[in-house]
């Protein structure tokens, strides 16, 4: 999930109140407009390859009147061989019904037509569409993970920053006195929780500290299919899944000419190739989760 919508709009003269409409529907939906203008046939190919690369669109805007006899209808198949699966918002002052049957005339699959008059409430039609399959606590966690770990790295720049203009020292001995308080309040807090479910309930309980509780007990348990399960989860789970969400909560994407490539400041690189890997992985360590949960407590989980 992003926090921004990207918009390819190929128009020759749309005005900056149109712009500023656009924009604040985009907004509406909850998303930050990136606009890019596309203003002649040539630079379709260039953003095509640029949406290929790095799928920066999520709509594309089409004039019909594009100025020097140009006419959008003309070009939509063009623009639907270059952005396969984007949708396609086509418009003009002229009659809805005479857009529908330009279109029909190609025939170019994916695309709305609308009056001029309409664009922007149309846009924000469109982009709230998008907003339910978007709005997942899934997705949110994701973004929630992206923010934080775009905001430390600007944090880090910003002291590793100052730290070169001489404050290196000072910087250090506040930041290390900072984690250490904070690991004291953190220890702190956990003695006041008195019973189990109190711990349970408190986000000081974190995911080793779980893992490696219900591991110890199912050790315990005579089961031999358990055991069989834990030995293997015992080598693999701290790493598939724990240290792995670490690493990607605070991994970056980069945009290059040749895609979104995934930046670590340090450790093993992370690529967009290792993803179907890690789903597959992640698949199975929650399945391995899900029968311990039924093998300890009787209890299965669709």
């Amino acid at each position: 999930m992003s926090l921004y919508l990207g918009v390819c709009w190929i128009e020759d003269q749309a005005s900056e109140a149109e712009v500023d409409q656009i924009k604040d529907a985009v907004r509406s939906a909850g998303f930050e407009p990136l606009i890019t203008r596309i203003e002649t046939p040539d630079d379709i190919r260039e953003f095509a390859q640029r949406q290929h690369h790095n799928q920066d669109f999520d709509l594309i805007l089409l004039d019909l009147n594009l100025g020097d006899g140009l006419r959008g209808d003309e070009l939509a198949s063009q623009v639907r061989d270059a952005f396969r699966s984007t949708t396609i918002l086509f418009y003009s002052a002229e009659d809805e019904g005479k857009l529908r049957r330009r279109i029909a005339e190609r025939p170019v699959e994916g695309v709305y037509c609308i009056h001029r008059d309409r664009l922007a409430s149309r846009v924000e039609e469109l982009v709230g569409h998008l907003s339910p399959s978007l709005n997942r606590l899934s997705s949110m966690r994701g973004l929630a993970a992206r923010v934080v770990a775009e905001c430390d790295q600007d944090f880090r720049a910003i002291l590793a920053k100052l730290g070169e203009e001489g404050a290196d020292t000072k910087i250090a001995e506040s930041l290390r006195e900072h984690v250490v308080q904070a690991a004291g309040h953190q220890i702190d807090e956990v003695k006041k929780l008195e019973t189990l479910q109190e711990l349970l309930d408190s986000h000081y309980v974190h995911s080793a500290a779980l893992f490696k509780e219900v591991s110890d007990i199912a050790f315990k348990r005579n089961n031999d299919e358990l055991l069989a399960i834990m030995r293997k989860m015992r080598r693999t789970f701290p790493s598939q899944v724990i240290s792995r969400r670490n690493v990607l909560a605070h991994a970056l994407e980069e945009q290059t000419d040749t895609g979104w490539h995934i930046v670590r400041k340090a450790g093993n690189p992370v690529t967009v190739a290792d993803f179907s890997r890690y789903r597959r992985e992640f698949a199975s360590q929650l399945g391995n989760v899900r029968r311990v949960r039924e093998i300890l407590i009787g209890e299965q989980v669709e």
